[in-house]
């Protein structure tokens, strides 16, 4: 990724640089990035040098002379001015490193600037002693002076935001799922505003190179192709949506923001496949997903890709898809309550209580067996749509008793070969240790209590697909 953006920000000031002959005031990270530097572009990745790009231009217009704003940069840049050099370590270590150093509410709590004072070292308390220096020495007139402390109010308002956040959940991916689409409203920010994102086939390239590399480390081959549809779903999502006008909330304070984005999840709970609905800018779902598949996955593995923006009937066709609460892991827990509820209606010892519980091959073989109904389905003939998309008299509701019996021997076919390839053997009693199950029998053999498992679990898929809006279709 890092080779990428630099290439690209190396070509597109190479193409420009002959309309930007006139100097810049600039930090030395923003030249760095207009020029491709691998070094600069290494800390807008790995050191998300987040107070620099967030407040370099309204750093530069409070000054009066550039030597001001340039202490000023540097003061809040102290933090950054070396890359962590993520890509050199280990899987573990990178994610250690970056949960430590590279978030701002991270930042924000070491080496004491986290105390009311903030008298510790950081970008917030450098910036202050800046500011007194430049007044002290009189190099800048009162107004700039009462500018910059007007900027450090905000940035520490700011920081007590990130803060509060982090003490409700010091997950960084989880304050970071929060913070992200404030960024992205801002618009200040290099890491989510820069041009890269608006570009197709720099986007295209990153996604299939990370899909590639994932493939190569060995991930899941489902889950790599979940994290390249996803990918490019929100790519496709936020390049329709996109707006050459201005972000509307550009002005507004990153707690403002935060505030509205809480809201709006608030309002709209299905907003990873479903947006914000008119609340903010239609853009906005498109983006933040993109840029979290892409910096987040980077880091963190392709199962930590957002949910796709549609709940595709198409999802129920593929196989062995392991990761995200989408609707294919929805209908997975729903069903294996249903599941459960039948167990103790007949009486059969249950060995877990909740899916959470499940072992993750259990997981696995329950959303396998959501997978599998579209093919099951086919078999007689029926599909499954959006509901709402076809005429009612073609929607149904229940199957004929031998229909059940069909679907019920189809499914009990199924789940024998995944047992049976994920090692499970056939045992007098069900052991999940040592994978043996008086179950793995054909469906002849099958006790009845068993074969009516089957047959209640095939029973429920019209009402099972209901719930997420879908429909059997004849």
């Amino acid at each position: 990724m890092k080779a990428a953006l630099s290439a690209y920000l190396a070509f597109t000031f190479n193409e420009d640089y002959a309309d930007d002959t006139a100097p810049r005031l600039e930090s030395p990270d923003a030249a760095g990035l207009r020029r491709g530097t691998q070094a600069a572009v290494d800390r807008l990745l790995f050191n998300a040098n987040y107070w620099r790009a967030a407040y370099e231009t309204r750093i530069i217009a409070a000054c009066t002379h550039p030597e001001s704003a340039q202490a000023c940069l540097q003061a809040i840049s102290v933090w950054t001015a070396h890359t962590l050099k993520l890509n050199t370590l280990s899987p573990d270590e990178t994610v250690a490193t970056f949960e430590r150093f590279c978030p701002p509410f991270a930042l924000n709590r070491r080496r004491g600037s986290h105390e009311r004072t903030r008298a510790g070292k950081g970008p917030l308390s450098d910036f202050r002693t800046t500011i007194e220096q430049l007044e002290q020495h009189g190099e800048e007139p009162s107004e700039s002076i009462a500018d910059l402390r007007f900027l450090l109010q905000t940035m520490e308002t700011e920081a007590a935001a990130y803060e509060a956040l982090s003490t409700e959940s010091p997950s960084a991916l989880t304050v970071l799922f929060s913070v992200l689409p404030a960024w992205c409203l801002q618009n200040r920010i290099d890491l989510v505003s820069g041009p890269w994102w608006d570009d197709c086939g720099v986007m295209s390239a990153i996604i299939d190179a990370l899909h590639d590399r994932f493939l190569e480390l060995g991930f899941n081959d489902a889950v790599c192709q979940y994290f390249h549809d996803s990918c490019y779903e929100a790519l496709d999502a936020y390049h329709r949506d996109l707006s050459s006008e201005p972000s509307p909330f550009a002005d507004f304070d990153i707690p403002q923001i935060i505030a509205l984005v809480q809201q709006a999840r608030e309002d709209c709970p299905n907003f990873e496949t479903d947006g914000y609905g008119g609340t903010l800018p239609p853009w906005l779902i498109g983006k933040e997903q993109l840029i979290w598949n892409i910096l987040v996955c980077s880091l963190y593995g392709p199962a930590s890709a957002r949910p796709l923006l549609a709940d595709s009937p198409d999802l129920l066709s593929r196989q062995a898809y392991a990761g995200k609460t989408d609707v294919i892991t929805e209908l997975a827990q729903t069903s294996f309550m249903r599941y459960t509820a039948d167990r103790i209606a007949s009486q059969a010892d249950q060995e877990f209580a909740s899916f959470a519980q499940l072992p993750s091959d259990l997981r696995d073989s329950s959303i396998a067996y959501i997978s599998s109904i579209h093919r099951k389905l086919d078999t007689l003939g029926y599909e499954v749509l959006p509901a709402g998309t076809c005429y009612p008299d073609r929607c149904v509701t229940a199957f004929t008793a031998s229909e059940v019996e069909c679907l019920a021997i189809l499914e009990h076919r199924r789940w024998l070969r995944e047992r049976q390839h994920a090692g499970w053997r056939y045992g007098v009693m069900k052991d999940v240790a040592t994978k043996r199950s008086p179950y793995l029998v054909p469906w002849e053999e099958l006790p009845d209590r068993a074969k009516e498992w089957n047959r209640s679990a095939v029973r429920s898929i019209p009402s099972l697909l209901a719930s997420v809006n879908l429909a059997v279709v004849k």
